[in-house]
């Protein structure tokens, strides 16, 4: 056995939270073994260290984690890395709507996934020898959820299960980690921060009385409290808002001022414009803008911080008393929730 406390094991490292908490966790001096279903040539360098291991692997089928296992063991035994502690994390995972196919492999990786590595490698982390970790999701651990998300909660529900439970059974000490809004590539390409920022305009900045009211104004660049459409203007940014395709909202935002119904399916239109494959897609350029202005707001966080207060737990080496981990802000508190569960379906 190595001179090293901590080892790590995570899958879906490739990309998101998973690259980020390789990174975080190399710059430890933690040995690493982290697969996905990326060629190796697609893989960020940095990543690839004398104190790493990558093995191309979908976490969905029990034999390819099994052979991740196979590979790991063997690696780090060859190379002297074999820590005194395994963490193993479960980070693979998308989020998939409509499409019947789409969905079922959604939870072939969130659900399925989790799964296939706790079994793999069960055996490795005894109690007091490691921890084993599911990712969740702040719409599983505040049971909400953007409607039309509804299967994507149930997956993170059961991840947060399989890591508690399951492995309880197993005699593996477990925990799960619920992220809040996250800036991944996965997220740019969704509506969702977009949503953010309206909830924004009508929970902080509409209501003097919040205590994030003047935050929000200052970032919209308003002295005084005003409506939510036109805190939600200020937001935006005259370069979004002086375009041809945003008069329509203008106007919407001008019979519906409080954002109540009109003003709102009509930002909700704007912002997932049909594309000439004849789905909708999110803007790209809104979305950029909405998380610029969360992230000074501290409601959308960065995959790094989440890897940081995940990591640090596992350093105590124990599991949160109720097997449950939020990140959902970078300093603590818990701004997120509540322009979520405006959102909540």
């Amino acid at each position: 056995m190595g001179s090293y406390k901590n080892g790590l094991v995570i899958t879906g490292g490739a990309s998101g939270i998973g690259a980020a908490t390789v990174k975080s966790a190399l710059a430890r001096g933690w040995p690493v073994a982290f697969c996905d279903v990326q060629p190796r040539e697609k893989i960020d360098p940095s990543l690839l260290t004398e104190r790493s291991l990558y093995v191309q692997a979908n976490v969905a089928k029990p034999d390819q984690m099994a052979l991740f296992r196979s590979c790991t063991i063997r690696s780090f035994a060859e190379r002297d890395l074999t820590p005194e502690k395994l963490n193993v994390v479960a980070c693979a995972g998308i989020s998939r709507r409509g499409d019947p196919v789409q969905v079922q492999l959604m939870k072939d990786i969130n659900e399925g996934g989790t799964f296939n590595i706790l079994y793999a490698f069960a055996n490795d982390i005894p109690a007091g020898r490691g921890l084993f970790v599911g990712l969740s999701s702040i719409v599983a651990a505040e049971g909400i959820a953007v409607k039309g998300d509804e299967e994507y909660k149930a997956t993170k529900a059961e991840a947060r299960k399989i890591a508690t439970e399951e492995a309880r059974d197993l005699g593996v000490e477990g925990f799960a980690v619920a992220p809040g809004a996250i800036d991944t590539p996965m997220t740019r390409h969704e509506a969702v921060f977009g949503m953010l920022l309206l909830g924004a305009a009508r929970t902080f900045g509409a209501n003097e009385k919040h205590p994030l009211s003047r935050e929000v104004l200052n970032l919209a660049g308003i002295r005084a409290c005003a409506t939510p459409a036109v805190v939600l203007k200020g937001l935006l940014g005259p370069e979004l808002t002086g375009t041809e395709d945003f008069k329509i909202v203008s106007q919407a935002f001008e019979k519906d001022p409080l954002l109540a119904m009109s003003g709102v399916l009509r930002f909700v239109a704007y912002l997932n414009p049909k594309g000439e494959d004849g789905q909708r897609h999110a803007r790209p350029e809104v979305i950029a803008r909405s998380a610029e202005v969360l992230t000074k707001l501290d409601v959308v966080i960065g995959p790094e911080v989440v890897a940081r207060i995940m990591l640090d737990q596992l350093e105590t080496g124990k599991a949160p008393q109720d097997g449950l981990l939020k990140a959902y802000s970078a300093n603590g508190e818990n701004r997120v929730t509540q322009l979520m569960s405006a959102f909540a379906g």
